[in-house]
């Protein structure tokens, strides 16, 4: 099992994911983009995807655990962690400020 991690500043996008060798990703977290669940349901734009041997990940739910904001990855990531039953031994730094335009 490995972890992997995305955060776009510019897309506010912000996703930490658990995934499984053998069967792809098992549990996640997703901040700033909406999901549909196999049952309809629109989910909104903070949401933790969970296995389930009928669905695989595509079921999704809103979690009340995760209080901070995409523009913290650092402190959402604590908190996908304890939630996540992970420790991780490390530091975690925030993403460097934005890159000024390339082609000026």
């Amino acid at each position: 099992m490995f972890v992997r991690g995305s955060y776009n500043r510019l897309a506010l996008a912000l996703s930490y994911v658990l995934i499984l060798r053998t069967e792809g990703r098992i549990y996640g977290l997703d901040l700033g983009k909406a999901h549909h669940n196999p049952s309809c349901q629109q989910i909104g734009e903070k949401h933790k995807h969970r296995w389930t041997n009928e669905h695989r990940d595509k079921d999704a739910y809103v979690p009340e655990d995760i209080t901070a904001g995409i523009a913290d990855p650092v402190a959402v990531w604590k908190q996908f962690c304890v939630e996540a039953r992970l420790q991780h031994v490390g530091a975690l730094t925030p993403p460097p400020s934005v890159q000024a335009e390339m082609w000026i």
